[in-house]
């Protein structure tokens, strides 16, 4: 009997041991590196099911430049808090009358379709420092001459 109650005591001795034992945590996961930012004209951010956006918020057209394909609509949003603004082509000293939203409060959005290539450049009429551009690439030729 005394033999049973010493391998008795050993086990619960042994249980509250590793119950009090301090846990460990999982040694950590490697997380996907960050995409690498790219110079040049941005790809259109194009939120699903939507067509490329433009936001204005501080004071700056984000991206300020955008490279799409002829025939792309791109939005604009206003994401300001209190702030109008307007996207107008051209430059503030000779605008081009291809768009232009008119006034946009916070919240307004405006959507302009490219069907001729080109580089249109855009500004705020009320906020003439803040500019934009875009760049609308040719379709891509269909790889047959007949």
């Amino acid at each position: 009997m005394a033999r049973f109650v010493q391998a008795f005591g050993i086990c619960l001795l042994l249980g509250i041991t590793a119950c009090a034992a301090p846990v460990v945590p999982a040694a950590p996961t490697a997380t996907p590196s960050s995409p690498t930012p790219t110079m040049g004209a941005v790809a259109s951010p194009t939120p699903a099911g939507g067509p490329p956006q433009v936001m204005i918020k501080n004071f700056a057209f984000r991206p300020a430049e955008l490279e799409v394909a002829v025939g792309t609509t791109v939005e604009w949003i206003n994401q300001e808090e209190a702030v109008p603004h307007t996207v107008t082509s051209g430059s503030p000293d000779q605008p081009s009358g291809v768009f232009d939203s008119g006034r946009l409060q916070p919240g307004d959005s405006f959507r302009f379709t490219f069907n001729q290539p080109g580089t249109y450049e855009y500004f705020c009429s009320i906020h003439t420092r803040m500019r934009g551009r875009i760049v609308v690439k040719p379709a891509p030729a269909s790889g047959y001459d007949y």
